[in-house]
């Protein structure tokens, strides 16, 4: 059985204006977070569970904003995309951190997309 995969980012407001997004540092680079889909939850569900388990992210704090489809090794992976203000932030476990806009430009320019996300 072939496990899905479902990724995702936050969009963190920051009070000056500027944009930082959840980004999961690998070794050789960085990438949007992921994780399996759960068989008894929703795509969705398995990455708000993801958000709250992993990165202890009170998903009660973070909307929706947009959701496209990506192609990872020639799978399609749902990209959810969800903001948040900065003071609901949590300091983020190791590999983790919040990145600029031109590092998510990077990740988005080395994955397939159908529809691009709008990242107002």
């Amino acid at each position: 059985m072939v496990t899905k995969q479902v990724s995702g980012t936050i969009m963190l407001h920051l009070e000056d204006g500027s944009k930082r997004f959840l980004v999961h540092e690998t070794e050789s680079s960085k990438e949007f977070a992921r994780t399996d889909t759960q068989t008894e939850t929703t795509v969705l569900a398995s990455f708000l569970n993801f958000l709250k388990s992993n990165l202890h992210i009170d998903v009660n704090r973070i909307r929706l904003v947009e959701l496209t489809n990506t192609q990872s090794n020639g799978a399609n992976m749902p990209l959810y995309v969800f903001e948040m203000m900065s003071e609901e932030a949590t300091e983020l476990p190791k590999d983790f951190a919040w990145e600029t806009p031109d590092s998510v430009r990077e990740i988005l320019g080395t994955i397939e997309i159908e529809g691009v996300p709008l990242f107002e």
